[in-house]
């Protein structure tokens, strides 16, 4: 049996010999490598890495450098997928950035470049230090060190705000200043929003307020101004600097010292309750006196505007009597139609001869014409009467407040019986540059006469 079976393998090697070769059957395309195949197996030698989208958070000189450190990989270097995950992963986590994506080219032999692609968020807000006893310098230059992205202006996010507060809480407490700091998105000023970095607790409310160093106005008159407007509201030295512009300012514009200052402000605990005194250090500078004025953008001379402005030429700028004078000029205007006439004003200031040059320019706007009176309320007989005393006709220029003082006249002139108020309503077309105005006549019904006895 061996021989038999020994002798068919042999005469069965040759038959195999001469067989034809059978085709190689097509082989599938080859599958793309996914991500967890390249990582293993690597993307290649990082030859160059670019940023893209970056605009706010370059570099002073126009460089994405700050941004590069962040990625932190090495040039000439193997690069992996898992090394551009990581690097996507720093970037969001500042909070600096909405999206992080990233796409990569070969480069032969063997290298590849990578473009980071970012998306930075459209708020950005001013940071300000509040109730610490750190310099904004020395603050921004350790905030530097610590956190690349650190600029002028910070997206809002709850990581930058963090990242911030911790290193802040940090640098305060060197300083003797221990305690939890935090950051807040708060109004800073008029329709300004801002960063604030301060402590954890809520910032006292103002008890009282003081001014020294007055002496052209009493400390107690401007102490009475800022007392109804800032007590018990929260001690904040950006709002509080606000107020003193916008109530203070103008009272030393109007008896001429236009360069009156508020270099300090401090606050300390108040006696006997949670609050603080705020102390304002006033400047009052010298008084200046009104060297020139230029009222530009009227119909009128030079001659009329000096003459209805009454402007006090070399004596003290008194700035509200001026704008009571510029105010006389717009007044004129309206009178011609003009209802919406408005002005700009700026000022020159030669510190050497205290003195101030000023410069108005007048935009007069459109002459808005007289529409349709429609007169309610009244009978046949009364109505044409009012008519006849409105003076402006269909289609001439409307005088800015003339319904206003029509209707205090017809009040004076007493000419209706039971009659209890007269309304009026303006209504501006801006497509037709017309005014309508209605006159609503109100009367009281007339009381009974009581009964005679019998």
């Amino acid at each position: 049996m061996r021989h038999h079976a020994a002798l068919a393998l042999l005469l069965a090697f040759p038959l195999c010999a001469q067989a034809p070769k059978a085709r190689p059957r097509p082989q599938p395309p080859a599958a793309k490598a996914t991500p967890q195949a390249q990582t293993a197996a690597g993307l290649g030698i990082l030859r160059a890495v670019k940023v893209a989208g970056l605009r706010h958070f370059r570099d002073g000189d126009g460089s994405p450098a700050s941004v590069l450190r962040l990625i932190g990989l090495e040039l000439e270097k193997p690069v992996r997928t898992e090394d551009l995950e990581r690097a996507r992963d720093r970037l969001l986590a500042t909070g600096c950035f909405e999206t992080v994506g990233w796409r990569y080219e070969p480069v032969p032999p063997a290298g590849v470049e990578i473009t980071f692609e970012l998306g930075e968020p459209s708020q950005f807000l001013p940071w300000i230090l509040d109730r610490v006893p750190v310099a904004r310098e020395e603050f921004a230059s350790r905030a530097k060190q610590e956190f690349p992205m650190m600029r002028d202006t910070l997206p809002p996010s709850d990581a930058v705000l963090s990242r911030l507060a911790a290193i802040l809480e940090k640098l305060a407490a060197e300083k003797g200043a221990a305690g939890p700091m935090a950051g807040r998105v708060m109004l800073a000023g008029k329709d300004q929003l801002a960063i604030v970095l301060g402590p954890k607790a809520p910032p006292p409310n103002i008890a009282d307020v003081h001014f020294t160093g007055t002496k052209v106005l009493r400390a107690d008159y401007l102490r009475k101004q800022m007392v109804q407007l800032a007590v018990g509201t929260p001690f904040f030295e950006p709002n509080f600097r606000f107020l003193l512009e916008n109530q203070i300012r103008p009272y030393y514009d109007a008896v001429g010292h236009l360069k009156a200052a508020f270099p300090r402000i401090s606050a300390a605990p108040a006696e006997g309750i949670f609050g603080v005194v705020v102390t304002v250090e006033v400047d009052e500078g010298p008084q200046f006196k009104l060297d020139r004025i230029e009222v530009r953008g009227t119909p009128f001379s030079d001659e009329e505007i000096m003459e209805t402005g009454q402007f006090p030429v070399g004596g003290p700028a008194a700035m509200s009597d001026i704008g009571k004078g510029v105010e006389r000029i717009l007044d004129r205007l309206r009178e011609k139609g003009h209802m919406k006439a408005s002005y700009k004003a700026s000022r020159r200031l030669y510190d050497d001869r205290r003195t101030v040059d000023l410069f108005v320019d007048v935009d007069p706007g459109p002459v808005y014409a007289m529409g349709r009176l429609q007169i309610k309320g009244l009978d046949l007989e009364s109505e044409p009467v009012i008519r006849k005393l409105w003076a402006i006709k269909p289609g001439e220029p409307y005088r800015g407040g003339y319904a206003e003082t029509f209707v205090q006249r017809i009040r004076e002139m007493d000419l209706f019986d039971y009659l209890r108020e007269i309304k009026h309503e303006v209504r501006v077309d801006e497509k037709s540059q017309s005014v309508d105005v209605t006159l609503v006549f109100v009367g009281e019904k007339p009381k009974p006469a009581p009964k005679r006895p019998f």
